[in-house]
């Protein structure tokens, strides 16, 4: 199957979650014998090779985003009018736009894959317009998450869900924890809407009952806001961790005792399925799409808002971290997650018209 990726960034610029969803989706479908071409825009021009896929990159042409956006759609049509796709995978919505134009010359398929919660500030968007002509005229709909897809239908579209993968051969459970309990925030921790505010409330609480209780914070951001206003017992428990690179994240999942998301308005949680894989319980509230992701087995879910309620449900995720069985609980949950075998078979039915079952 011939199969073009789109997406007006190329990285560094776009963001690492989203650049590990792009890239992992054309190093799987290449891996399994798709021709697949990702076309993006950046500093310099060229062709080069992504894991088996081809990356054609062009090179960028206004500074300010959205006059970029827009004209990397224009700058990707031809492309895909004459590339003889099978399928158009879209990433952000001026491009899918351009794939649903060039639709009639090249014969593709259409799929769009939101990764965002649709809808939600769609009104104070310069492409708005784009995002509404997506949501009436692709092929297929894309969200991460049953949360997202409830917002979709909110605005008249049916969708599909199309949640982020992993890679188990890479995140995996670490030869043993830290030797005190350890909670992890991995994120950018001085986003107001992450609510580590409040997890530094509740850790406070969480040391009532577990005085040796730590907190890693593992992100960009700076801390020294957070920290001077937290409580004297959280302050002293919270360790600022270096930003590190990627390759270290596993490790730092491994070691904990439990992955934090305390966040609102979440359209998945990667942070939550790479601690899973890595045998790690996790916390989240119940505001968004990461509690979907939580099981009795894997992990607990706080009242947004409520640090009294956060503080339980890190109690509960230090018990089930002292369960021998619940590594193996948390890597059997992620296991429908996996690049290879679970996420690209997902889209071949997908691409074909199968649906997603």
């Amino acid at each position: 199957m011939r199969v073009a990726i789109t997406h007006p960034y190329s990285w560094p610029e776009v963001r690492r979650g989203a650049e590990r969803i792009i890239v992992e989706t054309a190093r799987a479908l290449a891996s399994r014998g798709h021709d697949v071409t990702v076309f993006s825009a950046g500093a310099t021009s060229g062709t080069s090779d992504l894991h088996g896929a081809r990356m054609v990159r062009f090179k960028r042409w206004a500074s300010r985003g959205w006059m970029h956006e827009q004209w990397f759609g224009w700058r990707v049509a031809p492309h895909l009018a004459a590339g003889r796709f099978d399928v158009t995978h879209s990433f952000m919505p001026h491009d899918a736009v351009a794939a649903i134009r060039t639709k009639r010359v090249g014969g593709h398929r259409t799929l769009y894959d939101e990764m965002g919660v649709p809808g939600l500030i769609w009104e104070k968007l310069r492409d708005r317009k784009a995002r509404e002509r997506v949501a009436r005229d692709v092929d297929v709909y894309g969200c991460m998450s049953q949360y997202a897809l409830d917002a979709l239908a909110d605005i008249g579209r049916e969708g599909v869900r199309i949640p982020g993968g992993v890679r188990l051969d890479q995140f995996q459970p670490a030869p043993e924890r830290e030797p005190n309990p350890t909670l992890l925030f991995s994120g950018a921790f001085d986003v107001p809407f992450k609510g580590v505010a409040g997890l530094l409330e509740a850790l406070a609480l969480v040391a009532e009952d577990e005085p040796d209780v730590r907190l890693w914070l593992s992100g960009p951001g700076d801390g020294t806001a957070l920290l001077a206003a937290a409580p004297a017992a959280a302050r002293e428990r919270t360790e600022i961790l270096p930003l590190g690179t990627p390759d270290e994240q596993p490790g730092r999942y491994g070691r904990a005792w439990a992955t934090v998301l305390p966040s609102q308005r979440e359209s998945f949680g990667m942070v939550m399925l790479e601690s899973l894989a890595c045998g790690t319980p996790i916390v989240t509230t119940d505001h968004g799409a990461p509690q979907e992701l939580v099981t009795s087995a894997t992990g607990a879910v706080g009242r947004a808002g409520d640090a009294r309620s956060l503080a339980d449900a890190l109690l509960r995720a230090i018990e089930l971290a002292r369960d021998p069985a619940t590594a193996e609980a948390c890597r059997e949950s992620a296991e429908p997650y996996d690049w290879d075998t679970g996420l690209a078979p997902l889209l071949e039915r997908l691409y074909a018209g199968e649906g997603a079952a």
